[in-house]
């Protein structure tokens, strides 16, 4: 009955800290859920048989131990460079595989609080799956039971529109387009340690200025990062075409514009 007790008293406050995050569905809602702000959203996928996968793997308790031994083991000292962290953690059939990225703007004690508070949700709501990743504003994490690192990866997608419409839609995209173009040249021809760009333009008439950023995990080479990154910017018409900002997101890349600067 103690040991109960005491179970409560440390399993409650945690579920009160993550209840104001449950799930708003945004986008294609098969693929994902965000926050009611879309401060964070985040996709669980279940590669294959997870019926096998847990017969294999001793129910599942083996990875999902591995899953939270190597996702609290993110980078949290001061000496490492957190904006770009991939490691794995086990033997197969449970070997973990992780990568997390943090935005190129990002300060590194940022990129840290970022990942400490991505990874508690991401085991929320993917731990009994054998893939989850989740995007928030600051940083991506990403875990999976095969190699990743340096893998070209386009789903799951989340788009993430603005919910505020514009009146100058064409005009907007004359701005936005060659934006993004630009952008992803930059971005694609980044080093190992960063591929990331931002920039703005000015909308025809209207004179209001479009703010873009643009990253693609640095594992990438630079003909994967371009293709990432033209598929996403094909989402625009789509998800956003006629609103002043969105998100595009996927595990290798993902792109952001708005109207104000963020």
């Amino acid at each position: 009955m103690g040991s109960s007790r005491l179970l409560i008293f440390f399993v409650l406050p945690i579920l009160l800290v993550l209840a104001p995050l449950a799930p708003t569905i945004v986008g294609h809602h098969t693929r994902g859920a965000c926050t009611d702000k879309a401060d964070y959203c985040w996709s669980c996928v279940d590669n294959g048989d997870m019926q096998t996968f847990n017969n294999a793997s001793n129910n599942g308790g083996i990875y999902r131990q591995n899953l939270n031994t190597l996702l609290s083991s993110f980078p949290s000292d001061p000496q490492i460079n957190p904006i770009f962290y991939s490691s794995s953690l086990g033997q197969a059939p449970d070997t973990v595989n992780a990568i997390a990225v943090c935005g190129g703007d990002v300060a590194p004690e940022d990129c840290r609080t970022c990942f400490k508070n991505s990874v508690p949700i991401l085991l929320q709501y993917c731990a009994d799956q054998k893939k989850g990743i989740i995007w928030a504003e600051r940083c991506t994490v990403r875990y999976s039971n095969i190699s990743i690192l340096g893998v070209l990866e386009y789903d799951p997608l989340q788009n993430v529109p603005s919910r505020q419409d514009v009146s100058n839609a064409e005009q907007y995209k004359q701005a936005r387009d060659p934006l993004f173009e630009k952008l992803s040249e930059e971005a694609a021809a980044g080093d190992s340690d960063l591929k990331f760009a931002a920039g703005n333009a000015s909308v025809p008439v209207t004179n209001e200025t479009i703010y873009a950023t643009v990253q693609c995990s640095p594992d990438l080479d630079k003909q994967n990062c371009s293709d990432c990154l033209k598929e996403s910017i094909s989402e625009i018409p789509g998800c956003c075409g006629t609103v002043g900002g969105g998100r595009v997101l996927r595990p290798s890349c993902y792109l952001r514009f708005e109207s104000n600067p963020f």
